[in-house]
């Protein structure tokens, strides 16, 4: 299945996104031109990130429609290998093996049973950085030294604390990077 988001919505300006498209540069071009039959003012195709962005100086766009008709064209469209977009190319990562499932599954069942067992007042998410904390703690109680980290524990904590404190900054980066267009943009002004 072949999925377009509407990012962003004005009534002369429509933001779409086909992940399917990212890469795919001579689909951005069918797609441009196949859109590019609805005369609108502008139509810009960006390859690197298969956003589409729809202008008309005139008209107020329909959003949901532009949406349906990028899916449709998208599900016609093949890679430069003929396999349809979206559909991961041979040899591509199959996903997790038997012994991750068994390890993840023993895992939330551990969660699980320790979550029970507290009345769902915590779990092992909670408890293990308490008992770390306590741990450190000790350490400083009984040896009355307080460690310097090395310097792979302060990177660590560094690059922790910066995804943990800019979450949104990080998922916005991943699922839409911004960027200057350039001339790996296919804009078509009609």
């Amino acid at each position: 299945m072949i999925a377009c988001r509407i990012c962003h919505v004005l009534p002369h300006r429509v933001r779409l996104r086909a992940p399917a498209l990212s890469g795919e540069r001579a689909a951005c071009e069918r797609v441009a031109r196949a859109l590019a039959a609805g005369d609108f003012a502008r139509l810009t195709v960006r390859p690197s990130t298969g956003s589409v962005i729809v202008e008309d100086d005139e008209r107020t766009l329909d959003a949901a429609a532009l949406g349906r008709r990028l899916e449709e064209l998208c599900r016609a469209e093949r890679d430069e290998a003929g396999r349809p977009l979206g559909e991961p190319p041979p040899g591509d990562h199959p996903g997790p093996t038997r012994i991750a499932r068994t390890v993840a599954h023993a895992a939330a069942g551990l969660n699980a049973d320790v979550r029970a067992a507290l009345g769902d007042r915590a779990d092992l998410g909670t408890l293990l950085p308490v008992l770390f904390a306590a741990g450190g703690v000790a350490e400083l109680v009984t040896t009355g030294k307080m460690p310097v980290p090395t310097w792979f524990n302060l990177l660590w904590w560094s690059l922790r604390s910066f995804m943990t404190f800019n979450i949104r900054a990080v998922e916005e980066e991943v699922t839409d990077p911004p960027r200057e267009p350039g001339l790996h943009d296919i804009a078509r002004v009609i």
